[in-house]
């Protein structure tokens, strides 16, 4: 990502991408993805990186598309209970997360951290929010996250249960069966246990994962 070196590059680069003047930008990641974030006086403009640097998507969310905005400390795609060692505290601490979501769309996070220092990157949301708050006020709102994401389905999460399990009893049992001596019937409940603990744990918890990889959700 050498063409981008300061704050000021990144500045010039996103106002000749959008034709418009940039009020408040900053260099982000949605899941996996690198992208730079700017705010205009009309939309919230996107540009897709690869790790070279090079354009890969552009997105220009006008303001009339999005149902809100909002800027948060931390990490917010990924929950408390997951930040529980003293370096992902730290990594928390050091980030800050742009929220929104489109009228039709999920909810999306972007996540800015603190390196690379253009000027101080992790408080880039809250740059966006308090420079929209001056042109679109009503659309800078933090909803009840839980109430607006999508819900879990009893189906949907017996179905991941039930993968979880299969796939792990099979496994295993047949690793066991070839490695013991005690043959196919303890290898089998070995194995279904097994199986049976880890989908109770991992099912539940898939969205979440899904929504800490791409950002959504």
């Amino acid at each position: 990502m050498a063409q981008v070196r300061d704050s000021e590059e990144l500045r010039i680069r996103l106002q000749q991408a959008t034709g418009e003047d940039v009020l408040a930008f900053g260099w982000g990641s949605l899941g996996m993805k690198n992208v730079f974030v700017a705010l205009t006086p009309s939309a919230l403009f996107l540009e897709f990186i690869s790790f070279t640097g090079n354009t890969k998507d552009m997105q220009r969310i006008p303001f009339e598309e999005l149902e809100f905005i909002y800027a948060i400390p931390g990490d917010a795609s990924t929950p408390k209970l997951m930040k529980l060692n003293l370096e992902s505290r730290i990594t928390d601490a050091m980030t800050g997360t742009l929220i929104y979501r489109k009228l039709q769309g999920k909810i999306t996070h972007v996540l800015f951290r603190k390196m690379p220092n253009h000027d101080s990157n992790s408080k880039a949301p809250f740059r966006i929010t308090k420079q929209l708050t001056a042109i679109k006020p009503e659309l800078v709102r933090m909803p009840d996250l839980k109430a607006v994401r999508e819900p879990q389905s009893k189906g949907g999460c017996l179905r991941r249960f039930a993968m979880i399990t299969i796939s792990i009893a099979v496994v295993l049992t047949v690793i066991f069966a070839f490695t013991m001596e005690q043959g196919w019937g303890f290898a089998s409940i070995v194995g279904l246990s097994t199986g049976v603990l880890f989908g109770g744990i991992f099912a539940p918890m898939i969205p979440i994962f899904k929504r800490m990889l791409t950002g959504q959700g």
